[in-house]
């Protein structure tokens, strides 16, 4: 059949486009024998007019068409309840026509987004095409994917490197690609490990370093030490480390200052510039459970280890072990 649909998670279908584009030929073929329009630069007469051309010097022509489905979806919009206008979908009712008339050198294929099951659009083409949903895989089925586009890449990726990337990055395919190209090319005739992932992944670099001090800010001082060994591993120094202990301190200190005032959750976490709501939810909890002498012990206690170290007079792997202890003893 030469009439297709690919919806679903916009990296499958960009992959599973490029499937179609290499069904076409080399590259130099099927730049004269490929069209491809978003949904609003093409209207249907011109759609029957561009199928209906022959391939140049190929056997086949590729047309694709991106977004129509999304566009001319009648959907309520959640703010207004008003709907699309219907005229926008009155141009296309005559899709089948075109379809029917496709000669057998023409491929057409619509790609968009996630689509609703009742989708007019796809209502009316699905009984003539193949159909391929493509949704964002989640949990098990992730974590197989990123199994799979290493293998892809001829490496291979320890477990705890995929649960890493996973966890971290989430299921955003298009990131989770270009992450694994880069550890690919490092680890090169090795697997891939949790180390190069911590080494080389921001999101996970810096998604430590806060598990790290809200660990060490706890009490929680095996989940504090393994994080900090892996920040030290990554190259983080210990005035990194410091630096950002304070900071989370300041933002504690201050917290406290303005709930002992009455202020309102959402006008804290707009004085603090905290925007995401785990954080600031994180932040408000430590502010009721830290006592104000805790808070100083703690304040006067990074100072003595930043000059100590500065000095001369203590190692840094030392500094940190003694920051953990200290946080232990105030509990």
């Amino acid at each position: 059949m030469s009439v297709h649909v690919l919806h679903g998670d916009s990296f499958l279908v960009q992959e599973s486009l490029k499937e179609k584009y290499a069904e076409i030929g080399p590259l130099d073929v099927v730049d004269s024998n490929s069209h491809r329009y978003q949904a609003d630069q093409i209207k249907l007469e011109d759609l029957r007019v561009v199928c209906a051309a022959l391939p140049f010097l190929a056997s086949m022509r590729l047309v694709v068409v991106e977004g129509l489905m999304s566009e001319i979806e009648e959907v309520r919009f959640r703010s207004r309840g008003k709907r699309r206008d219907p005229k926008r979908f009155s141009g296309w009712d005559g899709i089948v026509d075109v379809i029917q008339e496709l000669p057998p050198t023409t491929s057409l294929v619509f790609v968009d987004g996630v689509v609703r099951p009742d989708n007019k659009l796809l209502a009316l083409i699905k009984p003539h095409a193949v159909v391929r949903t493509l949704p964002t895989p989640k949990r098990d089925e992730l974590s197989r994917w990123v199994r799979d586009r290493v293998r892809m890449r001829a490496t291979k990726i320890t477990p705890g490197a995929v649960q890493l990337l996973s966890h971290h990055i989430g299921p955003n395919l298009r990131l989770l690609d270009l992450e694994l190209e880069k550890l690919s090319l490092f680890a090169s005739d090795r697997p891939i490990e949790e180390r190069d992932v911590e080494e080389l992944v921001p999101q996970v670099r810096d998604i430590s370093i806060f598990v790290a001090v809200d660990a060490i800010l706890e009490g929680r001082s095996g989940t504090a030490l393994l994080a900090l060994s892996q920040l030290r591993r990554s190259g983080a120094n210990l005035s990194y480390i410091l630096a950002m202990v304070a900071r989370q301190l300041r933002l504690i200190t201050l917290a406290k200052e303005m709930l002992s005032s009455g202020m309102a959750t959402r006008e804290l976490g707009s004085r603090l510039e905290i925007r995401a709501e785990f954080a600031l939810k994180k932040t408000i909890e430590q502010a009721k459970k830290f006592t104000w002498e805790r808070l100083k012990i703690l304040y006067e206690s990074l100072l003595e280890m930043d000059l100590a170290v500065k000095e001369g007079r203590m190692a840094e792997d030392i500094a940190i072990e003694l920051m953990v202890g200290t946080s232990l003893v105030e509990q």
